[in-house]
């Protein structure tokens, strides 16, 4: 439904580069029809969002502190620990960040040893677990 919008968006643009007069660019017949019909779709989308949201609040009661652009981002970049660790601190009461183990390069590996505090205390973990799988 989104790519639908976007798609009629985009042509919609496209034609409108082709009428330097913006009154009349807007006064094309059925062009308030299209809009309105793509608003409608567009308010759809949203709400199949909201409710998708919902159900990922339902699960994880947590995420009730996290706004809906946040939950997003932590959802669509779960598969990277790395990239959620912004996102701690909304979930999780003065948890900052956490410690990963390296690997042999250097780089961080997906399994936590630990996390810090936002004063920058750290504490270690007795038991290391590995963040992978669905959020």
């Amino acid at each position: 439904r989104f790519d639908s919008v976007d798609a009629q968006w985009k042509d919609l643009m496209k034609e409108a580069v082709n009428e330097v007069n913006a009154v009349n660019a807007c006064n094309i017949e059925g062009r308030l029809e299209n809009i309105e019909g793509m608003l409608s779709n567009l308010e759809k989308c949203e709400k199949s969002l909201a409710d998708y949201l919902e159900t990922k609040r339902v699960a994880y009661p947590r995420f009730y502190f996290v706004a809906s652009a946040d939950l997003l981002d932590i959802l669509s970049k779960g598969s990277n620990p790395q990239l959620i660790l912004k996102h701690l601190p909304k979930c999780f009461d003065n948890i900052k960040t956490l410690e990963f183990q390296k690997d042999k390069e250097g780089v961080p590996t997906k399994t936590a040893i630990g996390m810090y505090s936002g004063e920058g205390e750290y504490v270690p973990w007795n038991n290391s677990f590995v963040c992978e799988g669905a959020v």
